[in-house]
């Protein structure tokens, strides 16, 4: 016999539990499964953590199942943080412009909005470029983006951002 891509992701989050953990950290716990079997391990998540008052750490490039669970987002672009907050924050008012282009490259099953990319390629991460690392793909990059990482900047109400474009000048 052998287990199903779901019931081996049960098994995992059984194992994960079995010592009563305050954390549970699943990283892409829905890849590779179909979407009926991604929503029930995403259910499974969600009751788990308000029933045994868990926190979760939940890594994955499916914003949708971001929107499903998450409390707080941190948005990581080449191996840093470059946008943090609340998920509804972001998800309605994103900052950085790497928040921007991957929001807006999710369907929608509403409105007539097309799909868009984000031009150039990734950077690579042995040799990550100089300052802020989307400068290269970046549609408002500025001279000062290529030279200087940006800090990470407090927008308030748990709200960061490391970009240029909210620095005070």
């Amino acid at each position: 016999h052998e287990l199903s891509g779901g019931m081996k992701q049960r098994v995992v989050i059984a194992m994960a539990l079995a010592l009563n953990p305050d954390l549970l950290i699943a990283d892409e716990p829905t890849t590779a499964l179909d979407v009926v079997v991604q929503a029930q391990i995403i259910n499974l998540l969600k009751d788990l953590k308000e029933k045994l008052r868990m926190s979760l750490i939940l890594i994955t490039h499916d914003l949708s199942i971001i929107a499903e669970i998450a409390d707080k987002v941190a948005i990581m672009y080449a191996g840093k943080i470059v946008e943090l907050g609340r998920m509804e924050d972001i998800y309605e008012d994103p900052k950085h412009p790497y928040t921007s282009k991957l929001l807006r490259s999710i369907p929608r099953l509403r409105g007539k909005a097309s799909l868009e990319w984000i031009p150039g390629q990734p950077p690579d991460l042995k040799n990550p470029p100089h300052g802020c690392r989307f400068h290269p793909r970046c549609p408002h990059a500025m001279d000062k983006c290529r030279r200087e990482e940006p800090p990470v900047i407090s927008l308030g109400r748990d709200r960061f951002v490391s970009c240029w474009l909210h620095a005070k000048r």
